[in-house]
């Protein structure tokens, strides 16, 4: 097998030089997503709408994929951190398993209530046909976007993130190529609008599906079905008692999206426009700290399944410290440049103003979210999936809810931008409570077991 041990070594210098490759593919699949929204802004405002509704629900059946992932992550990672290698290939060709029967069980759901689903999310019926257009063919591929997910998770569990990057930049290049193509018809292509963004998102990660089944199967020896087969049942309830809890926890955040987007459509199909347009641009902002916490949870689990302690509590310092910078840093950059960047998607005024009020008011509490970001690593890294479940349901429920439903009917559509910052505050302040009071010296083995 090809793994890195993550177990030894300068604990900042290890992050950050796994990190790297980390960064180029996230940043990859994201500027996949923002090219998605450049060419379907050239479309029209309601395309692009329709695209900012299809968001949460694309980011529901990623967050199914990712707490798949979490589960395989950090079962694998501690089974190479006390040399179980058998367990390796059970628990890898279990969660590829898994992934695929739920996502083609989610993907009859999702094609047979399109329309109630979205109406809910406050898509006015003129849009309902663009949204269809779009899910229709999303949905059928969607197994082939879930498996390399949860395929990359348990390479980057043998401390292996070059491969899963170079997926991930595979992924960008071909999606990039084929879109203006398919959206707009080139090269004697029919022109197909949303379907054609949708088409080439699928053909993008069809790529990634085989490269990551070869990889996993060939490179690495992870995919056995004969190791599937022994302790079946053991082995697929352990990845879902990781798993169900961890996507759970994901899940919020697009639920927390999907309220958001349900608020700003009381105002328009222009604001929804504008605030789908800010959620790319923020995740696009925040690719170093996710590719900081990503390598995190096999860096916990190696160091975890071999009693390295020690090296956890240094991880999770480092990690804030960095969140701290980084969400600065960013925030400053966004102050200085979002009236030149957003005016790259669209010139509609009403759009434009919905997205610079997002920037201008969350942008400040990225330091706060990348905080909650290295805390729930950790966490799902060891097994402990809870923590990053209390902090997410507690945002939305406990904080988001009630602080939107009071500053919207104070301050508008500003109102709703405002909750979000204070939100990702509080939860922020949560996890440095919970981490400096329980991860420290010989007590994190009490705490997070």
């Amino acid at each position: 097998m090809q793994t890195s041990d993550l177990t030894e070594g300068n604990v900042p210098r290890l992050l950050l030089g796994q990190a790297l490759p980390m960064i180029w593919g996230i940043f990859a699949v994201i500027s996949m997503n923002l090219a998605d929204t450049y060419f379907v802004g050239q479309l029209g405002t309601d395309e692009l709408a329709a695209m900012g509704f299809t968001f949460p629900i694309v980011m529901i059946m990623s967050s199914v994929a990712f707490g798949i992932g979490i589960g395989a992550s950090s079962l694998v990672s501690r089974a190479i951190g006390s040399k179980k290698l058998d367990e390796v290939r059970g628990y890898t060709t279990s969660s590829i398993l898994i992934a695929l029967g739920i996502a083609i069980i989610l993907a009859i759901i999702g094609i047979s209530t399109i329309d109630p689903v979205f109406r809910l999310l406050g898509a006015p019926d003129s849009v309902l046909p663009l949204i269809h257009d779009y899910m229709n063919i999303w949905y059928l591929g969607s197994f082939l976007i879930v498996v390399p997910m949860v395929g990359n998770s348990a390479i980057r569990a043998a401390g292996n993130t070059k491969l899963p990057s170079y997926i991930m930049i595979g992924i960008a290049i071909v999606n990039v190529i084929l879109d203006p193509i398919l959206i707009f018809g080139w090269f004697g292509f029919p022109a197909m609008a949303l379907k054609g963004a949708a088409l080439a998102t699928i053909i993008s990660f069809s790529v990634a599906f085989m490269a990551s089944i070869y990889v996993l199967r060939f490179k690495l020896d992870f995919l056995a079905l004969e190791h599937c087969y022994h302790r079946i049942w053991p082995r697929w309830k352990a990845i879902l008692r990781l798993a169900i809890p961890a996507a759970a926890s994901n899940i919020i955040s697009p639920l927390s999206i999907a309220v958001t987007t349900w608020l700003v459509a009381s105002y328009s199909s222009d604001a929804v426009a504008g605030y789908g347009i800010a959620a790319r641009v923020e995740s696009f902002m925040l690719i170093v700290l996710m590719a900081l916490s990503a390598i995190l949870a096999p860096f916990s689990g190696q160091n975890w399944g071999a009693n390295k302690l020690d090296r956890l509590q240094e991880a999770i310092k480092f990690g804030y410290r960095f969140s701290w910078v980084w969400g600065i840093g960013i925030a400053t950059l966004l102050w200085l440049t979002s009236d030149y960047l957003l005016s790259a998607f669209t010139d509609n005024e009403a759009a434009l103003n919905s997205a610079k009020s997002y920037l201008m008011i969350v942008s400040l509490t990225f330091c706060f979210l990348g905080m909650v970001m290295m805390t729930n690593s950790v966490a799902n890294g060891i097994g402990n999936p809870i923590p990053a479940l209390v902090f997410t349901f507690s945002r939305l429920l406990v904080i988001y809810l009630p602080l939107v439903y009071v500053l919207s009917n104070a301050f508008g559509l500003q109102g709703i931008y405002i909750a979000t910052a204070a939100s990702n505050m509080l939860v922020g302040i949560a996890a440095w409570y919970w981490s400096s009071r329980k991860c420290r010296g010989e007590e994190i083995t009490e705490s997070l077991s």
